[in-house]
């Protein structure tokens, strides 16, 4: 039924149009006639590629495209935003392996107000704090990438009159910011 009622339309729509262009060729054929602007010839055209050639540049671009990479940015988003958003005490079981290194430590060291606010955050906006640029999440501070800082060595011993607590939250963190052993760590 509703196929028959769309032919239809279709039928009179396609009618309508070519009483359109035969008026207008109807009107504007003397002006064509008298100053030679006819209808222009249609370019001719002659493929340099075969057709296995353009399918399989179709297939090199559509696998580009659904590289690990871009899958990548996906996980560190999700898992950045799950860690913002969890519980302080879920964050300690959280796998932050997907978020890049400098990004890890920036978690690890934000408030429960910095988190909320970016948790709260869209995922082009966390991509972007991700990647250290201009993010635009007020309360978060931008992630300082090892491309834009100097390499400097931190103390082997942490500062004196730290707790415990306080000593293994340094030790994570200074683990985390040495650029050769934070692809491989994982918080348990």
């Amino acid at each position: 039924m509703f196929r028959a009622i769309a032919a239809a339309i279709a039928r009179i729509m396609k009618i309508g149009i070519a009483g359109i262009r035969w008026c207008e060729n109807l009107v504007l054929s003397p002006f064509r006639a008298l100053f030679g602007g006819g209808a222009l010839p249609n370019p001719e055209y002659n493929p340099k590629m075969t057709s296995t050639e353009i399918l399989d540049e179709y297939e090199a671009n559509r696998q580009a495209q659904a590289s690990s990479h871009q899958r990548s940015d996906r996980d560190a988003i999700e898992t950045t935003k799950k860690y913002a958003a969890a519980s302080p005490a879920a964050r300690a079981t959280t796998d932050l392996s997907a978020v890049p290194a400098a990004a890890r430590v920036a978690l690890l060291t934000m408030d429960d107000h910095e988190l909320k606010a970016l948790a709260a955050a869209g995922p082009s906006k966390v991509r972007k704090w991700l990647e250290g640029k201009e993010h635009g999440i007020f309360g978060v501070p931008n992630v300082t990438t090892s491309a834009k800082t100097k390499a400097v060595s931190a103390p082997v011993q942490p500062p004196a009159g730290m707790t415990l607590q306080e000593q293994m939250v340094w030790r994570v963190q200074a683990h985390l910011g040495k650029p050769d052993h934070s692809t491989g760590f994982r918080i348990a």
